[in-house]
């Protein structure tokens, strides 16, 4: 076979043309510290890499869930034992309230403090985070959690209805914060100034100690609450019977509703149309709707009925739900009637019972407390350990990506001293067969 020269001289430059580009490839992967420099070098490592990458961004957000969860958390802790404090001076002043001495300038003393742990109190409700958010609100905490009705001078909660969590794992997920319903608000209570469903707030359990103090025994107006969140209000089609101690009121409410101020206003609307605006009225009571009868004391009821199924349903009262105020103090009205079957009371008899059901509630208001914080540390104890886990699932993937995309150095630079040594002979090579020439023994 013969082989020309120009053939011969082209074999010699793609020897070493094929070496050079060894040798870079060597070089970048030297350089850059990758097995791989494009994904044709090997499709199957590359998307391994992918996965592998996407994995440990994905845990890395875990981590950082973790760490504003805790910071949130550690918060809450702080605002709950805050709040116990708060509680426990409450129950020493209402002790002290209780002894027989005492005159009325005394207990205004004392009222005085009170109003102002009422109002350190509503602050430690209202605790934001770093974000700035209202950690008691739940879903709604760009929403202060309790705000004072100006209408009844309570505080009302007005954060949301579900608790924020944050995925800290795969298939685990922490809430950040607790709502302020299951804290300050839904706690068992003895007192005649509970709700109908047999609890009361915090905050209503202290202004009627302060109350107390003042020897203002407000009495009782009959009310009903329903128990689902309104904030945004109701689609239309709802109808329903108030019956108070003064007549009955027909409610029709075909248009719908964005919020919960427009429903109660045409509520009482038609409450006004009727001629029963000073029998019952409809309010707010933070996101929901409750109706109150306007008569005080042991004639005072309240009761809807004829309601369709889809208000019931929305609004969350029940068919026939009632509620009527107890006799256990009457007005100067009440006390007029010639009643021999309803024992009167004196007022210091009422300011005993009232301060003594007070403690009760107190007691339970620091168990509501200390199981909030008790969650809180199961949390917080939940944080630690998927951080762990966490962390050693970053480092299990990173050694995996390692040996799937970095480079052997020192296998890689003997190779690299392996391709120069034969890029040099390669070129060693082509000078030598370039000199050769017929004509040179001619």
């Amino acid at each position: 076979m013969r082989i020309s020269t120009a053939w011969a001289q082209q074999l010699g430059v793609n020897a070493m043309q094929a070496q050079q580009a060894k040798m870079s490839k060597t070089q970048m992967q030297l350089s850059s510290g990758l097995k791989q420099l494009s994904p044709s070098d090997d499709p199957s490592a590359a998307a391994r890499v992918l996965d592998l990458e996407k994995s440990i961004e994905k845990t890395s957000q875990y981590q950082a869930n973790i760490f504003a969860t805790r910071g949130r958390l550690n918060i809450e802790e702080s605002a709950l034992e805050s709040s116990e404090n708060v509680i426990i001076r409450v129950k020493e002043l209402t002790v002290q309230a209780l002894n027989g001495t005492l005159n009325a300038s005394d207990r205004l003393a004392i009222k005085q403090e009170v109003d102002q742990l009422i109002q350190e109190l509503a602050g430690l409700a209202n605790t934001k985070n770093a974000n700035g958010e209202f950690i008691f609100s739940g879903d709604l905490s760009n929403e202060p959690t309790y705000v004072m009705d100006p209408d009844t001078g309570k505080y009302v909660y007005q954060g949301g209805v579900h608790q924020r969590a944050l995925p800290i794992g795969p298939e685990r997920q922490v809430a950040d914060g607790d709502l302020g319903s299951n804290v300050f608000e839904n706690i068992a209570s003895v007192s005649r100034y509970k709700n109908e469903d047999g609890k009361r707030s915090i905050f209503n359990t202290l202004q009627a100690l302060s109350d107390s103090l003042a020897g203002d025994f407000k009495p009782q107006q009959a009310t009903i609450t329903g128990d689902r969140f309104l904030r945004y209000g109701l689609a239309g089609g709802s109808s329903f019977d108030l019956v108070s101690d003064g007549g009955t009121a027909s409610i029709a409410l075909t248009a719908e509703f964005t919020n919960l101020d427009a429903l109660v206003t045409e509520i009482n609307s038609q409450i006004e149309t009727q001629g029963m605006k000073n029998s019952m009225q409809a309010r707010t009571n933070g996101n929901k709707v409750e109706f109150v009868s306007l008569t005080t004391g042991i004639n005072s009821t309240i009761k809807i009925q004829n309601a369709n199924v889809f208000f019931l349903d929305n609004a969350g009262f029940e068919e026939g739900q009632s509620n009527a105020a107890d006799n256990v103090f009457l007005n100067e009205d009440d006390l007029r009637l010639n009643k021999p079957e309803i024992r009167r009371f004196s007022t210091e008899e009422v300011y005993n019972a009232n301060l003594g059901n007070v403690l009760t509630d107190l007691d339970s208001a620091l168990d509501s407390l200390l199981q909030a914080r008790t969650s809180v540390g199961a949390r917080l104890r939940a944080l630690d350990d998927q951080e762990s886990q966490n962390d050693k699932f970053i480092i299990d993937t990173r050694s995996t990506l390692s040996a799937t995309q970095d480079l052997d150095y020192a296998e890689a630079i003997s190779r690299f001293n392996l391709q120069q040594m034969s890029l040099q002979a390669a070129q060693q090579a082509f000078s030598q067969v370039q000199r050769l020439s017929l004509f040179n023994y001619l």
